[in-house]
């Protein structure tokens, strides 16, 4: 198999194992993220009861050799290293390549990158150790996907994140069938362009869904639902205003996602969109990047 491995720092990629600049000698922590159990015990219980786990944070460890030549550009390949896994708030994006395939994770520098220099070896190679800490463990396709949904029963389709589509006028109710290939759920952000009333965004395998009944989005404004940890936000583009009260109560904001298999079995997800009064300006995008427990 031939893949690659860079990092992108600052919207700049730089590639690890070009075999000119840089060799890839060795990599570590980017298989199965590592998991934790959840157990407890009662009293006079022998053994401990399972109650499920959790993904662990993951460490991705770094082996390089790093071409220098005379001492200003040995210096210089020192000073792009350090710029690259600068501390920093932002994280990097190391990407692992191979042919169509793009898998992603982002990472922070852990500890200290060391830059041994090897002497004798000629133009100035130098080994370099790195250590990076990626808080989130699970890798993701970072060109995305995007589903359609049209009136009269039109097909699906993927399209890149920034393609909108428009869904006509009258109504809509319709589902389709999604086969989602990653290997951990998908938390999706949904782009809802009014008019639109009682708009139903479902799950039907899961059974999750986010229901607008009783509310009017009208012409011209745009909510955001943002499915992702951390977030679970339903935001009135306009003015920023939280509108998450306008979900009904027995809405799934909190798991609403596309999963993966086992549940649903082989990833199959049957996704519906339903609405009333929409135009030709009426825009509903559900859009998400299909993520991997490791590559």
């Amino acid at each position: 198999m031939t893949w690659t491995l860079s990092v992108i720092s600052r919207d700049v990629e730089y590639n690890l194992s070009d075999n000119q600049d840089y060799l890839l000698t060795g990599i570590d922590g980017i298989a199965a993220a590592p998991v934790t159990r959840i157990s407890e015990r009662g009293p006079m219980q022998h053994g401990e009861s399972d109650l499920g786990y959790r993904l662990q944070p993951r460490r991705i460890a770094l082996a390089v050799m790093a071409r220098g030549g005379d001492d200003n550009a040995w210096f210089a390949r020192r000073s792009t290293l350090m710029s690259i896994f600068r501390s920093s708030d932002s994280p990097v994006k190391l990407r692992v390549t191979s042919g169509e395939v793009v898998r992603q994770i982002d990472c922070y520098l852990n500890g200290t990158m060391e830059m041994t220099p090897e002497v004798g070896l000629v133009p100035g190679w130098q080994r370099v150790g790195i250590e990076l800490y990626a808080p989130d463990p699970t890798w993701y396709d970072p060109d995305g996907a995007s589903h359609v949904f049209m009136l009269g029963g039109g097909q699906a389709m993927n399209v890149p994140l920034a393609v909108p589509w428009q869904v006509g006028a009258s109504a809509i109710d319709q589902s389709i069938v999604v086969a989602y290939a990653g290997s951990w759920d998908a938390y999706p952000t949904i782009l809802i362009d009014g008019p639109v009333t009682g708009l139903l965004v479902q799950n039907n395998t899961l059974g999750d869904k986010l229901d607008f009944t009783g509310v009017t989005i009208p012409a011209g404004e745009t909510y955001v639902i943002d499915c992702r940890y951390g977030y679970k936000t339903v935001i009135r583009q306009s003015d920023g205003a939280n509108r998450i009260q306008d979900l009904t109560a027995d809405s799934n904001l909190a798991t609403f996602r596309v999963g993966a298999h086992p549940e649903p079995l082989d990833g199959v997800n049957s996704l519906r969109v339903k609405g009333t009064g929409i135009t030709a300006g009426t825009r509903v995008v559900i859009q998400y990047k299909p993520r991997y427990v490791g590559v």
